[in-house]
């Protein structure tokens, strides 16, 4: 009886450290699976930040370009019109001599 009870005992170790065994397999596999889910996710919406800001910072430097333009074609407009009216002075001036 002592060594069936002996026997019965090691039986039981061995079962249990096999289920135990093939429980430990599944948890690294599991917390693999959610780390590469969750990098996953975090590098999708890294990306999507990323074209976001991409986006905005190019549609800012053409704004900014449009604006130089349009101030300089101002400028450019209102210094002709500056010589034209220095040049009607001037020609009435001579005028009035």
């Amino acid at each position: 009886m002592n060594k069936l009870t002996k026997v019965s005992l090691i039986a039981s170790l061995l079962v249990g450290a096999s289920f135990s065994a093939t429980a430990d397999d599944f948890i690294p596999t599991n917390i693999s699976a959610t780390l590469e889910r969750n990098i996953s996710a975090q590098m999708q919406e890294m990306m999507t930040v990323a074209q976001r800001e991409l986006s905005l910072s190019v549609q800012a430097q053409l704004s900014e370009s449009l604006f130089d333009s349009s101030v300089e074609q101002q400028a450019l407009s209102v210094a002709e019109a500056s010589n034209q009216n220095e040049e009607t002075v001037i020609t009435s001036a001579m005028v009035k001599e």
